[in-house]
């Protein structure tokens, strides 16, 4: 990603998802600029969706087994690190304990996935033009070249997880998980996590 579409990433992560900001009373995007810094790093290949020149999707996938990337990577890595250390983060243990939470990937498949698609969004004003699922294939197909056998996606009610059902993708695990943000909504602190499984081959 360039810049410029690094920051327009930046603001539709910051639109659709607290990502620890609440829990850390941080400033500004900060924890959002984390979460992207930490998606790069990740992830093997990011694919884009524009409107002429806004960014209004990505969707990007990671590879356990590869070594490609080495030297982007401790890049990507060392800038994370430095972030997480910002005054703009007032409350870094509150921080770390929203990043915490929200690894619930059971030891029995920890090493069942080749990868995982490590991130998927649309724009709101964007939905229901099949977007996501364009985006989405296209990683699937990019991933299948990169002989990879399986993707692990991570997800939860929060979310419109049918919508990886009906492009065949299979639950394998579903818990569930604190999460104060959504206490507002009547639900209590818990909502249900699920894991899918997308078969890309034998």
């Amino acid at each position: 990603m360039k810049y410029n579409e690094m920051k327009q990433a930046v603001n539709l992560l910051a639109e659709e998802w607290n990502l620890g900001k609440r829990e850390s009373e941080a400033e500004g995007n900060i924890c959002a600029w984390i979460y992207l810094i930490d998606l790069l790093e990740e992830s093997e290949k990011i694919v884009t969706y524009k409107d002429e020149k806004k960014l209004v999707g990505f969707c990007g996938y990671s590879n356990k087994s590869s070594h490609k990337r080495l030297i982007k990577r401790k890049i990507y890595k060392t800038i994370g690190n430095i972030l997480r250390k910002s005054k703009k983060i007032k409350d870094k243990e509150g921080f770390n304990q929203y990043e915490n939470n929200y690894d619930y990937v059971p030891k029995e498949l920890e090493n069942y996935f080749d990868g995982e698609v490590s991130i998927l969004i649309v724009d709101k004003k964007y939905r229901g033009k099949k977007i996501g699922k364009k985006l989405l294939l296209d990683i699937f197909e990019l991933a299948k070249k990169d002989n990879m056998k399986n993707l692990q996606i991570v997800t939860d009610e929060s979310c419109n997880y049918k919508f990886y059902e009906n492009l065949g993708c299979k639950k394998v695990y579903e818990t569930i998980v604190e999460n104060k943000e959504i206490a507002q909504l009547g639900n209590g602190y818990t909502e249900k996590a699920f894991i899918y499984e997308m078969k890309l081959g034998e």
